[in-house]
């Protein structure tokens, strides 16, 4: 009898055994893994499927980054994986979109894109002297060089580094709200984006936060503020402020790519 069962074991862990139906962190951590995964197509559709014929993503990713998954958000029908890759100079992020048939498949990856424009730019304005930054000002007195410079670091940084400076600085994004739901800008409609943006105290809480704008528009959200940090075309960076989870747009990776929760209705969000 008990060779049977050998038998039987042997047969169940051979090349015809069923799929396992692995979670979405679970196909995350295995795809960006150094090593590779002789399983990986069967947990492929989508774009992805021609993306990575041979290799995982992990394989491709330089041996030294650190790899760190977790999960944004899990549906029924679809979840979100963040990715941070991180090394002694700093992280990176993107973002691995699944969507369950009869099992979970990851169908997407998504990152912000055209930020080595601002990773060139940062380059420049960091190596000025003085006496240019000051012509700087001169030349760009509404987003003068110290503004500028703190604004383009966020955007290029990390999803790590945008949650701490919104930590350290949420006393002044709540203060900033609190302006802009007692004013009139957002009452009409449309609204007046133009003249919320300009008001004074709210200009000089933006300035101070590394915000070029507030807006409703950039993530669909009706009767969301969007703190936006900054970006090139759709693909644009923020912090999104929504009190009530059920108005909260969804993820998707045609153009809001990560929604992740800050605490007490802030999200950090990004698009393409």
């Amino acid at each position: 009898m008990k060779y049977v069962f050998l038998f039987l074991l042997l047969l169940g862990a051979g090349p015809g055994r069923a799929q396992q139906d692995l979670l979405p962190l679970d196909i995350a951590q295995r795809f960006v893994a150094r090593e590779g995964w002789p399983e990986l197509h069967h947990y492929l559709c989508g774009e992805v499927q021609q993306q990575a014929k041979s290799q995982t993503l992990g394989q491709q990713i330089p041996a030294h980054l650190r790899r760190t998954c977790a999960l944004v958000q899990q549906t029924d029908s679809t979840a979100v994986v963040a990715v941070e890759l991180r090394d002694s100079l700093g992280g990176n992020d993107f973002y691995l979109h699944f969507r369950r048939q009869n099992t979970w498949q990851l169908q997407a990856v998504r990152g912000l894109g055209m930020t080595n424009f601002g990773r060139q730019m940062l380059t420049v304005l960091e190596g000025l002297p003085p006496a240019e930054r000051a012509r700087y000002n001169q030349t760009h007195p509404k987003a003068e060089y110290d503004f500028t410079v703190g604004n383009i670091r966020l955007w290029v940084g990390s999803d790590a580094d945008i949650a701490a400076h919104f930590t350290r600085r949420q006393a002044d994004f709540e203060k900033t709200v609190r302006l802009l739901q007692t004013g009139t800008y957002f009452a009409a409609e449309p609204a007046n984006e133009a003249a919320a943006n300009a008001d004074p105290a709210i200009n000089a809480l933006l300035k101070s936060l590394f915000i070029s704008r507030v807006t409703r528009k950039s993530t669909d959200c009706d009767s969301c503020f969007a703190f936006v940090i900054g970006g090139l075309i759709d693909n644009t960076v923020g912090l999104l402020y929504e009190p009530d989870a059920s108005k909260v747009p969804a993820m998707s990776p045609g153009s809001l790519i990560v929604l992740k929760p800050l605490g007490k209705g802030w999200y950090l969000f990004k698009t393409t």
